[in-house]
């Protein structure tokens, strides 16, 4: 933070401007200015001490202590709901990304004022695709700001590449990805005693079952709701093309069958272990093959010294990736507001940013953060910034969080058919879509 002998005259002005822009009413509750207590999930291995650690010049700077507080992810859902019926909040809450306008639709969250987000630099410092999650769409309040991000990128083995004679060029597409698998499956690999399957993906057991898929329903030119958001779209020819892709990747034995009983951080273990050639995942997983076994990493290993991360294969609506992440927001009544905007204020400065992009694997929600040499000097970080920029995300409206269960278990089923063996009918899988159609209208008409 800034010293400027102007801003030291007027301080006392600002912080009760803050809290006026902020609130737009006064706060009851009694309140310590000099106490934030806030709620975060397991961002990192030490999601506590890290976080406190990187407050700590803040803390010593404005002498308010930040009480933080670790929730399981597991849990993290019921906890915040049952705080925000009950009153009983923190201050400050980080919130998934999709979790926000539900949160926002209990009126649980304070608004953020246009005047509060310009002495954030204004929305424009974002990247766009975290920006609209910050609220309920088309509602023009904002009740969150983006903190971190989450996005999804191909990683590959470059050895096992050249061993079957694919270029790197080849995953450009989806018709050039699935030549290249094929050429690794011709090519029988095996490096150091290991045979490598040529990709590796996780089935209905994985937490991602939804944000696995969506990339390639977006890639066909499909959507999960139509704009009017009353109506779901999944029963479209443009959806069933892109699931289709999905699951021939599968059918077409590119991925073994017994991966789709894994999750996403098992098949990450196979990919790092050297049982696959290629798989998606985030950022995070470039920290774990740079960072040393002591520190649960896989440096050193055969695929950390032969790795290499590139954009999706562009499919025939263009290329997209799922972008995620959590936002920090204000609980409307929360004791100390204006500490807790500070707080955030703090954390969403371009330094700080950068500072909890390497402590947790995760990426920067600012823009001008991905112009530091962390990123922009490391070719396999520097792709998530291409990411984030052609990512999409589910629509920011309350009912979301009711219709990921139902995808999820829809989505599941599909996979069960896929399994089937011989009696594998593409029909089951329009019919499941279908089923999900009705089953998501069903909620968006309550």
């Amino acid at each position: 933070m800034k010293n400027k002998i102007k801003t030291l005259l007027t301080i006392t002005l600002l912080a009760a401007l803050t809290l006026t822009s902020l609130t737009g009413c006064d706060n009851n509750k009694k309140s310590n200015e000099n106490v934030v207590e806030m709620w975060v999930m397991p961002n990192s291995l030490e999601p506590v001490a890290d976080l406190e650690r990187l407050l700590k010049p803040f803390e010593e700077e404005t002498g308010i202590k930040v009480k933080i507080t670790s929730v399981d992810w597991g849990a993290a859902w019921s906890k915040i709901t049952t705080a925000a019926t009950s009153g009983d909040v923190p201050d400050i809450v980080q919130l998934g990304s999709t979790w926000v306008s539900a949160i926002t639709g209990m009126g649980a969250l304070e608004e953020i004022s246009a005047e509060a987000i310009a002495e954030l630099g204004s929305k424009k410092v974002f990247v766009p695709v975290g920006w609209k999650t910050t609220g309920i769409e088309g509602s023009g309040k904002t009740t969150a700001i983006p903190w971190f991000l989450d996005a999804r990128a191909l990683y590959y083995r470059t050895d096992v590449l050249k061993k079957a004679g694919v270029a790197p060029s080849e995953l450009g597409t989806w018709d050039s990805f699935k030549r290249a698998l094929k050429k690794i499956y011709d090519a029988d690999v095996v490096i150091e005693d290991q045979p490598v399957a040529p990709l590796g993906l996780s089935g209905k057991n994985d937490w991602n079952v939804i944000h696995s898929l969506a990339p390639w329903i977006w890639m066909a030119g499909g959507d999960f709701l139509a704009p009017d958001r009353k109506t779901c779209v999944l029963d479209s020819d443009a959806v069933f093309k892109g699931v289709s892709y999905y699951i021939s990747l599968v059918r077409e034995d590119f991925v073994p069958l017994e991966y789709l009983e894994l999750n996403t951080a098992q098949v990450s273990g196979n990919f790092n272990d050297g049982a696959c050639a290629m798989y998606f995942d985030g950022p995070y997983e470039v920290k774990t093959l740079t960072r040393p076994a002591a520190e649960g990493g896989a440096e050193g290993s055969l695929t950390s010294r032969n790795f290499a991360v590139t954009g999706y294969p562009q499919g025939p609506k263009g290329r997209v990736t799922f972008v995620g992440g959590s936002s920090l927001a204000i609980f409307k009544q929360a004791k100390n507001k204006a500490g807790a905007f500070k707080v955030l204020k703090y954390l969403i400065q371009k330094k700080n940013q950068v500072e909890y992009a390497k402590i947790s694997g995760f990426l920067p929600a600012r823009l001008d953060a991905f112009d530091d040499p962390y990123f922009a000097n490391d070719p396999k970080r520097k792709i998530f910034k291409s990411a984030v920029l052609y990512g999409r995300t589910y629509p920011p409206i309350p009912s979301w969080g009711l219709l990921e269960p139902i995808l999820t278990r829809r989505f599941g089923i599909m996979w069960d058919y896929v399994t089937s063996g011989a009696d594998y009918n593409p029909e089951e899988i329009r019919e499941q879509l279908k089923l999900a159609k009705k089953e998501v209208e069903a909620i968006l008409n309550q």
